[in-house]
């Protein structure tokens, strides 16, 4: 007890004599203007890049190889038409699916379809009865079902009926 009532009396002891003193310490950042004009940087910093130099976004020990851009160019491109795609089978479910070039697709899937040796990426946009409607660059190709059989063609003779 008789400890706790000696630093009891020295902590107020020095709080008084604190607050009596006046403050005699120097500011410990100079605030005036001259002093913000005053300041000139040793060096700027520059960023230049080369071809030839790394790029500081690629990943570490990443090398770009040939440009890809380029051999995309020498390759003509695919335009896709009706006639490229044979739809054989239209399920009108839940989820309605389709069979497009031998590949089942989902309303809404996108799929790569090979057209003339190319892969074509084409999204499924809506299956109907009887066509379906596929979106292509922003492009809408509405394809209908193949059909071997001629609709409206007469039944055929039998040998029974003379």
């Amino acid at each position: 007890m008789k400890t706790l009532l000696t630093i009891s009396c020295l902590t107020l002891a020095c709080a008084i004599a604190r607050a009596g003193a006046p403050n005699t310490a120097a500011p410990l950042v100079d605030t005036t203007a001259t002093a913000a004009a005053a300041y000139t940087p040793k060096t700027k910093s520059v960023f230049s890049s080369a071809a030839a130099q790394h790029n500081p976004f690629w990943p570490i020990g990443w090398v770009k190889t040939a440009d890809e851009s380029d051999a995309a160019d020498s390759v003509a491109a695919v335009i896709p038409h009706t006639d490229d795609f044979l739809v054989s089978t239209i399920m009108l479910n839940d989820p309605p699916m389709a069979v497009i070039n031998g590949k089942d697709m989902a309303e809404g899937q996108i799929a790569a379809l090979p057209i003339n040796g190319q892969n074509v990426v084409v999204q499924l946009m809506a299956v109907q009865d009887g066509r379906v409607v596929l979106r292509w660059e922003n492009q809408n190709i509405v394809v209908p079902i193949h059909r071997d059989e001629i609709l409206n063609a007469p039944a055929p003779e039998t040998a029974l009926n003379p």
